[in-house]
């Protein structure tokens, strides 16, 4: 999986330094998006790999 450590902890911090309830629900919607885009781009890298070893997906 890509490295995603630095942003989810970017959002955390910020997270912990807001007082309003809907800037914190902001930023962790935002923090599970960077999770899922980074899942979603190794998922893609896997598949290039795997049609690369396989001849059957040329």
């Amino acid at each position: 999986m890509t490295d995603d450590r630095w942003l989810t902890g970017v959002f955390e911090n910020l997270e912990k330094s807001q007082s309003a309830f809907i800037d914190r629900a902001i930023l962790k919607g935002a923090e599970n998006l960077g999770k899922e885009q980074s899942k979603r781009i190794q998922q893609a890298q896997d598949e290039i790999d795997g049609r690369i070893w396989s001849p059957d997906k040329w």
